[in-house]
């Protein structure tokens, strides 16, 4: 009896796994004919994306957190979506700090999950998706992609291959900030050479104000400079591989300057942010940044703040050479690009967030110089930074988008040994050249 109960039993199950697979079946089927039907209108003729529906785009940027170009770019993105009522934009946006958004960009093209569209580092870090095949050449695509308007930053963004995958935004500097009522207030020459950025380091040391908001761990900034300063632009430009002297050098600075007082008391455990706000605070008296820096100060310190070249001292240089260039641009996945359903508001989206206008909003809203167009009514400080890119004697790329982002971070890292004096320049250098090999 329980063998013959077991087995109808086991008969019943079958026969309702059986119309299940059959329902479903069908139900694909159905589906698959109303989709395919969705794609067609009554003419055969295929539909446009608007006709179709709702297309979803996914985008990531670095204008997040503290960047005030993300407020803009929020605003750009909702005109945007109004004009484009079937287009739903999703923003995965996430600050360049601490290297976050090169994680996510690396872990979203591994697992075969891109953005459609994004504004990255055209870097080394772009490397291996470029050469994967994983974003179009802009210049080779020409369905509807427009390129016209673009001054010398465009040309910047050629690779090695000759082709072109990012369209730029701004460029960029990097440089000293000081706050000149802090250097009158307490009689301190400005730091226009090197002897008197040391002066300046002596003075401030001495008193309650900070002499660089910088942090040790987080030393993007200071490592570049301080590299600069040893050697010039000659030896900036030096491959990791070459292992040059001169970075060694500038690294072991840091240390004898940590040793002046030069940084902050916590110096060893804060981030750029804390920094920063030491700064925007009138605690420190200089700061290394960037030129987006200038959208996040108070107004009420703006006209007293003054950017100046890092001071040069290593034989061969000159103070003038600057850090900077146009490092980011806009990229459009293949697969975006190759999806019908995708490409028209991929493209759409692309050419108007690379419009002129949009361009000069973004660039308004950091200070930053635009790759499109003119900014006009400039404030005098920012108008500052501009005349200091012009009359630059060099202007070369950070060594992070230069060298394996594996070797800069652990250079930076390594920076608060190097000030305990546990490692020197030199071995820090040796073991960021062998991450390379």
């Amino acid at each position: 009896m329980k063998t013959k109960w077991r087995n109808g039993f086991l008969f019943f199950i079958s026969l309702v796994v059986m119309s299940v697979v059959v329902a479903c079946g069908d139900d694909a089927t159905t589906d698959g004919e109303e989709n395919d039907m969705a794609e067609e209108d009554s003419n055969g003729d295929e539909m446009t994306s608007e006709e179709q529906g709702e297309v979803v785009l996914r985008v990531v940027t670095t204008m997040a957190g503290t960047d005030p170009a993300g407020e803009v770019f929020e605003e750009l993105i909702d005109e945007f979506i109004e004009e484009n009522d079937h287009v739903i934009i999703i923003n995965e946006s996430q600050s360049a700090d601490a290297g976050t958004i090169r994680t996510k960009i690396n872990t979203d093209f591994s697992s075969n999950n891109e953005p459609d569209i994004m504004f990255y580092f055209n870097t080394v870090d772009a490397e291996g998706i470029i050469d994967s095949g994983l974003v179009i050449d802009l210049e080779e695509e020409e369905e509807g992609i427009n390129l016209d308007g673009y001054n010398e930053m465009l040309e910047q963004q050629r690779h090695e291959n000759g082709h072109i995958y990012a369209a730029p935004q701004t460029g960029f500097y990097e440089a000293l900030f000081v706050n000149t009522r802090l250097f009158e207030e307490y009689d301190v020459e400005l730091p226009t050479t090197w002897e008197l950025y040391e002066e300046a380091i002596e003075k401030f040391a001495a008193t309650d104000i900070v002499p660089v908001a910088a942090p040790l761990e987080e030393s993007y900034y200071l490592v570049e400079h301080y590299i600069l300063a040893a050697g010039g632009m000659d030896h900036y430009r030096a491959n990791l591989a070459d292992q040059n002297e001169a970075w060694a050098e500038g690294l072991d600075m840091i240390a004898k300057h940590a040793d002046m007082g030069a940084f902050p008391a916590d110096a060893a455990t804060i981030d750029l942010s804390m920094a920063s706000h030491l700064f925007r605070e009138e605690q420190a008296a200089m700061m290394f940044e960037g030129s987006w820096t200038w959208g996040g100060h108070p107004e009420e310190i703006l006209e007293d703040l003054l950017v100046l070249p890092m001071p040069v001292y290593g034989e061969g240089g000159q103070t003038g050479d600057l850090v900077g260039g146009s490092s980011q641009g806009w990229f459009i996945s293949t697969k975006a690009y190759e999806d019908d359903s995708v490409r028209p508001a991929v493209v759409d989206f692309f050419n108007f967030v690379t419009s002129e206008e949009s361009i000069l909003r973004l660039a308004d809203a950091t200070g930053q110089i635009p790759a499109k167009g003119q900014l006009t009514d400039l404030p005098e400080y920012i108008a500052a930074g501009h005349a200091l890119v012009a009359d630059a004697s060099a202007v070369e790329m950070p060594i992070n988008d230069r060298i394996l982002p594996e070797a800069f971070t652990h250079i930076r890292t390594s920076v608060p040994q190097i000030v305990n004096g546990s490692k020197t320049g030199k071995e820090i250098i040796e073991e960021a050249a062998s991450l390379e090999e």
